[in-house]
């Protein structure tokens, strides 16, 4: 085959893997594979690679032949010798350069001569076994070839950005989709939820594009204005039941999170601790003494008060209102900070701040009654 040839068919194999598997491609490893896949025609000289590596094509040519020792099995390990430090860099691209020579052994077995790849066996290997129906190198039909392969990598380019999954949740917008598309990449990246969602106790239909907070029960946390609600398939747990949703990736995010300590201490401690002007989300459980009547804990709520329990999941300032000055008889909170690019790290310290002695309030009136 031509070089080309070559190259558009070891495009084809990246930006399909890049598909099929979910790698971000990348200039450098589209590359590496295209050069690799000129690799194998060092063996002659009048090859793009063989006149650029002239001192090495012409020994080769004259003491193997063109399509022998570096068409082979034998060639395909040596290249992965040679490539393996770059296991150690990026994996993928060591996969990128075996990719890309393997892409030119197994494109040239559609010649009619086919390639010696069990070299030095005299078996050659050729597909299709057919002769009429392997193709001449440089004839009207490698050139039919390579115009389909040419316009199957425009076609796979856009596809291999997004991945197969993703792309075909951009077409089908398909709910379960975007919730296993989001647990893959939780985290990493700011998301928007493109959604339309009907509202389980008004029946209201709901519309946008709405910020991810996290994940609630096979569902996400969206912030609808500064409100945080529930969307997903259970109306037991859920606000929101999602008619059609697209997961859009925002820039890149780094969360830093603080693990707190709260016996003996109050919500609203906590607050005076945390700067306003981050974004930040709490998570946790804390005891306290006062016992408030059961609520349901299965429904998504930033704050819920069960028992003696107060439950926090994705909470903020507004949503502590009430229970700001409780004190925690146990318990720990997770501060977490989600920083975009550029952001300078959260200085975050909770300091010695003495502790309150947690007495229950039906214990302290007794005590006030007794002085």
């Amino acid at each position: 085959m031509t070089s080309g040839t070559h190259i558009a068919f070891a495009s084809v194999l990246y930006l399909g893997g890049a598909t099929l598997f979910g790698y971000k491609p990348d200039g450098i490893g589209w590359l590496l594979a295209a050069v690799a896949s000129l690799g194998p025609d060092v063996d002659l000289p009048t090859s793009k690679i063989g006149r650029l590596l002239f001192w090495a094509s012409v020994p080769l040519e004259r003491r193997f032949g063109h399509r022998t020792i570096t068409h082979s099995a034998i060639a395909l390990l040596t290249v992965a010798a040679l490539a393996s430090p770059l296991l150690w860099v990026r994996p993928l691209y060591f996969g990128c350069v075996l990719g890309g020579y393997w892409s030119h052994l197994w494109i040239d077995m559609l010649n009619i001569r086919g390639a010696d790849l069990f070299w030095p066996s005299p078996m050659r290997v050729v597909a299709p076994g057919h002769r009429n129906w392997r193709m001449e190198v440089g004839s009207k039909a490698e050139m039919i070839l390579l115009s389909g392969l040419l316009l199957f990598s425009v076609a796979l380019y856009p596809l291999s950005q997004m991945g197969f999954r993703d792309a075909l949740q951009a077409l089908l917008k398909s709910f379960d989709i975007a919730v296993e598309q989001y647990q893959r990449q939780i985290g990493t990246h700011w998301y928007d939820l493109e959604l339309t969602a009907t509202d389980n106790l008004t029946l209201e239909r709901i519309t946008g594009r709405f910020p991810v907070v996290g994940v609630w029960k096979g569902g996400f946390v969206i912030l609808i204005g500064e409100h945080p609600r529930a969307v997903g398939k259970s109306e037991s747990y859920h606000n929101l039941l999602p008619v059609s949703a697209r997961l859009i990736e925002g820039k890149p995010l780094r969360v830093q999170s603080a693990k707190v300590e709260m016996k003996g201490r109050t919500l609203r401690w906590l607050l005076s601790k945390i700067d306003q002007r981050r974004t930040y989300y709490l998570n946790g459980e804390i005891q306290t003494g006062r016992v408030e009547p059961m609520t349901d804990i299965d429904r998504y709520q930033p704050v819920a008060y069960s028992g003696q329990i107060l439950r926090l999941r994705f909470a903020r300032a507004q949503e502590l209102g009430p229970w700001l000055d409780l004190v925690a008889a146990k318990g720990e909170v997770f501060v977490q900070f989600w920083l975009r690019p550029g952001e300078q790290a959260v200085v975050f310290e909770v300091g010695n701040d003495p502790v309150e002695e947690v007495i229950p309030e039906g214990l302290r009136r007794f005590l006030q009654q007794t002085r």
